[in-house]
């Protein structure tokens, strides 16, 4: 299955703004959080792998946490954690 992922408030080269990632059936989204660490390894893209655990990660309007089963065609916005004051 294939879930696409779209990426805000990272510090990520210009085209890197989208992802696709291939998962199995079941997958969660720390399954998702780990393709993209992989996908950053194969594009040699550097992330901090704690920012990218400790993002926000929507699904439409709904928030998951990293246990929720994703679906085929699912499209996830993962958002950093600000810091700041």
């Amino acid at each position: 299955m294939t879930v696409y992922v779209k990426f805000f408030v990272f510090d990520l080269p210009p085209d890197f703004v989208d992802a696709e990632i291939s998962l199995g059936e079941g997958a969660t989204v720390s399954d998702v959080l780990d393709g993209c660490l992989e996908l950053f390894k194969q594009r040699q893209v550097t992330m901090d792998e704690n920012e990218l655990r400790t993002a926000t990660v929507l699904s439409g309007s709904r928030w998951l946490d990293p246990g929720d089963i994703v679906s085929d065609g699912d499209t996830l916005s993962i958002i950093r954690p600000m810091d700041g004051g």
